[in-house]
């Protein structure tokens, strides 16, 4: 594993070193900045993988910035699949407009909930859940993947409030 970022992803996305002003209003809340960057490391690099190598969380977070239209944190997640070892094999799953063409039920499924979460949380029920459980995910892959489409989520809307503040 590779050691955590002292890099702040939202302010490197965003090119905020050129903006002091909006550097001086995210350190005001210097703990919720410093708590997302340990966020972004829990949810895309943690110590232990398990089941969603970093690659595949890689590309997951590179589609819902995707489905987003953040151009910036797309970019970021894009890069950061492609410095993978298995990154090249799951390009593909970074683009929203692939679901159809993933032969893998497991990973079909996976990105389906992505979508779903992403798009029209309110959507999601419980079936959906039973879905990803009869593909083949456990209770504690599904709170992974969980974990990782509520920050990447979260990530993504605070990028677009950032830019506005930045480009107005």
């Amino acid at each position: 594993m590779t050691a955590p970022s002292t890099n702040d992803v939202i302010d490197t996305v965003l090119g905020l070193d050129r903006f002091p002003d909006l550097q001086a209003l995210r350190e005001q809340r210097a703990k919720l900045k410093h708590l997302s960057q340990t966020s972004y490391q829990a949810a895309l690099r943690p110590a232990d993988p398990r089941n969603f190598s970093y690659a595949l969380r890689a590309a997951l977070a590179a589609r819902m910035a995707a489905l987003w239209k953040s151009q910036e944190l797309s970019a970021h997640f894009r890069a950061l699949l492609e410095r993978e070892e298995e990154g090249a094999a799951l390009v593909s799953v970074a683009d929203p407009g692939n679901s159809t063409e993933v032969a893998d039920p497991c990973l079909r499924a996976i990105l389906a909930h992505v979508d779903l979460v992403t798009l029209s949380p309110k959507e999601a029920t419980r079936a959906n859940v039973e879905k990803l459980l009869a593909a083949g995910l456990d209770d504690r892959d599904i709170v992974t993947l969980a974990g990782l489409i509520a920050f990447v989520n979260y990530q993504v809307l605070v990028v677009a409030g950032l830019k506005m503040l930045r480009d107005n």
